[in-house]
């Protein structure tokens, strides 16, 4: 596992998401030296009007407001500085990638604990 579910307002030039997420999914896989069958990544559009930021609603994706919302849950046995290092690699490519400031995403980390996680049919133990 790791999970990474990405939230953002449409943009307003046209992107290429399946781009973003098949790079994402492969600098996670090389950095982490994780199977890519391991690693999952969505990316859903909030509906217009429906985002508040400093008190403003937006319709669009600014690249200096609302900030693009990033969930990783990944397993707990990870360290602080493979987090962090984790965390700086999707902000990177995010960034990278499409038309967004990196200080205008927000990554927030989520431990999964071993025998907290259903996945390919069953409840999965870590193997530390």
């Amino acid at each position: 596992m790791p999970l990474v579910r990405i939230k953002s307002l449409p943009f307003k030039q046209d992107v290429a998401i399946d781009q973003v997420l098949t790079t994402l999914s492969q600098v996670i896989s090389d950095a982490g030296k994780i199977e890519q069958r391991h690693i999952m990544l969505t990316w859903e559009y909030l509906v217009k009007s429906h985002y508040v930021h400093h008190g403003t609603v937006a319709d669009v994706q600014p690249n200096d407001s609302h900030p693009v919302l990033v969930d990783l849950i990944a397993p707990n046995f990870n360290t602080e500085v493979q987090i962090a290092q984790t965390l700086e690699l999707i902000a990177n490519t995010i960034a990278e990638q499409l038309p967004i400031a990196k200080k205008n995403i927000f990554i927030n980390f989520t431990p999964a604990y071993s025998d907290g996680v259903y996945d390919e049919g069953h409840v999965v133990e870590w193997d530390i």
